[in-house]
């Protein structure tokens, strides 16, 4: 992390206060949250440029906040579900957000996958 310019670099700063402090407020969130937990990264430090550490958020509910927003920025929301529930949780992923940017189903067999996700 670190100068754009250096190519050595994996990730830079955020483009400006503004989006830091956008950022900054779900990770702070997610701290004070009993819905929430800051599982890797989570740190960040504006005294040199807008730094934020690639930051994981579990959340309890598939409606948490930042798994319904999009952050656009170095964090990434999970939500782990029972096996059981894997139809439900589906149809909550394809109804939560309505931008629909990303997502990701882990899963070990696909035959009841494949069959939820054809409209």
């Amino acid at each position: 992390m670190g100068d754009p310019r250096d190519f050595t670099n994996f990730m830079n700063a955020v483009i400006d206060q503004k989006t830091y402090d956008k950022i900054t407020r779900y990770i702070d969130e997610a701290r004070k949250s009993n819905e929430a937990e800051v599982i890797a990264g989570g740190t960040y430090d504006d005294s040199e440029g807008w730094f934020i550490r690639p930051t994981i958020i579990r959340a309890d509910k598939p409606d948490y906040i930042s798994m319904c927003d999009e952050i656009f920025g170095p964090v990434m929301s999970i939500f782990v579900y029972d096996d059981g529930d894997w139809a439900e949780t589906l149809r909550l992923v394809d109804s939560t957000s309505p931008y629909a940017l990303t997502g990701a189903v882990f899963a070990r067999t696909s035959g009841q996958f494949e069959k939820r996700l054809i409209h």
